[in-house]
């Protein structure tokens, strides 16, 4: 049997607009259903009520990158970007197999890795988590290595797809488990499926995943598998379903306490889980999720069009290729959600990108605090959720030029200011 429980990668906006300061506005806490399409009835300043807009004030840092570059600067493909506590960036270019750690005035400081199969060396990495001391967990195929701080090779913890199962992405606790909704098990016996979707806190000493907490999830229309084949030996297929469009996405990231902020609804609802599974709030607005018409379906229509190209382009990475069905097998959900992404900041601020009228990642952007204060809201047309949070109000942002070549900019946030 082939069983496989993932969640929906994020992938950070290109887009960047200018210019934001936190002000400390009343906010709502609440626990309701999924319906999410009560009216506002707030004022001006609380989640209750309208937009009040923030411009984000920022000041250029550095950016690297170019088709000119010959050196370490010449980037293939950069699936990962982290910040550590001292200011430093991490970048994991995966066509290169190895980490870039760069200062924060934009120099190289060392790189990490290496293509080959040895101790310290990449082989079909799929991602690298770096915590803020600067210790990294570079997750494999069919291996975990752990690398300390500076950059040595500490251990590698082997994982079995056929038995304990694998891990391919996901966040690293204090106590060194991960958190993940990304797991993977090949063979062994039938075992029921989840009833939502599943997040799991996964001890890297056993690869055995503990259920933390089941993400709602839309109801199934049909039965919509994604068949698997081959070997991680050999090379593995993986054949994807055109899939149903606009489901609820499933968005976490981890809050200083530990607990996770989870957007997983229709409607406009932040879940706050404890590292006990427990419901501890929820934050929300009263803005509705509206109906997909026809022009909307058209649209992603061409967006899956055009997505697809680019799959089938970069196939075979990680050893994994993979497989779109056509648009013609694409169906809808009823309704666009309110909420598209989710990421906190080093400052424990909750950033909200809301779905754009015609369902593509061109909405405002919310921010919001764990205790449910209304910072405000970002305009469409203005900075974006970046691909790496770090101190002092850094952003990185990763973006392609028409060549599709990548760069890294790095900003600084330097204040959150009320329009007009």
């Amino acid at each position: 049997m082939v069983r496989l429980t993932t969640g929906n990668t994020t992938k950070a906006r290109k887009r960047f607009l200018p210019p934001l300061l936190a002000l400390p506005l009343a906010a709502l806490m609440a626990c309701a259903g999924d319906a999410g399409n009560e009216s506002a009835t707030g004022g001006t300043g609380t989640l209750d009520g309208p937009d009040v807009i923030v411009n984000a004030a920022t000041e250029e840092v550095f950016a690297i990158g170019s088709a000119m570059a010959t050196d370490w600067q010449a980037f293939g493909s950069l699936r990962s970007v982290h910040f550590d506590a001292q200011g430093n960036l991490h970048i994991f270019d995966s066509n290169a197999d190895h980490i870039v750690v760069v200062g924060p005035d934009g120099s190289l400081i060392r790189t990490v890795g290496g293509p080959g199969e040895g101790p310290g060396e990449f082989g079909n990495v799929l991602t690298a988590i770096v915590e803020r001391d600067g210790s990294y967990t570079v997750m494999g195929f069919t291996r975990i290595d752990l690398f300390e701080p500076g950059g040595e090779f500490a251990r590698t913890i082997t994982m079995n797809p056929m038995t304990t199962g694998i891990v391919t992405d996901g966040f690293l606790l204090p106590d060194g488990r991960l958190v993940s909704s990304q797991f993977m098990r090949f063979g062994g016996d039938e075992e029921p499926d989840e009833d939502g979707r599943p997040i799991y806190i996964v001890p890297l000493d056993s690869i055995v995943p503990q259920l933390l907490y089941t993400a709602w999830v839309l109801p199934e229309e049909a039965e919509d598998e994604i068949d698997m084949s081959g070997s991680p030996s050999t090379g593995m297929t993986v054949s994807m379903p055109a899939g149903r469009a606009f489901e609820p996405r499933l968005r976490y990231d981890l809050l200083t306490d530990g607990r996770l902020a989870l957007i997983d609804s229709i409607g406009y609802r932040v879940k706050l889980i404890g590292l006990d599974g427990s419901l501890t709030g929820t934050i929300e607005r009263p803005i509705a999720p509206l109906p997909v018409d026809d022009a909307i379906m058209e649209a992603e229509r061409e967006r899956y069009r055009e997505n697809e190209a680019s799959a089938q382009a970069s196939a075979g990475a990680a050893g994994v290729q993979l497989q779109r069905e056509g648009v013609e097998g694409r169906t809808f959900a009823d309704e666009l959600p309110v909420l598209y992404d989710l990421k906190v900041d080093w400052d424990d601020r909750i950033w909200l990108e809301r779905w754009g009228p015609m369902g593509d990642d061109d909405g405002p952007t919310d921010i919001v605090t764990p205790d449910g204060d209304y910072i405000g809201t970002l305009p469409p047309d203005g900075l974006r959720i970046p691909d790496a949070f770090g101190p002092g109000g850094l952003l990185a942002y990763v973006e392609t030029d028409e060549m599709d070549v990548p760069t890294v900019r790095v900003l600084r946030l330097v204040a959150l200011e009320p329009e007009g």
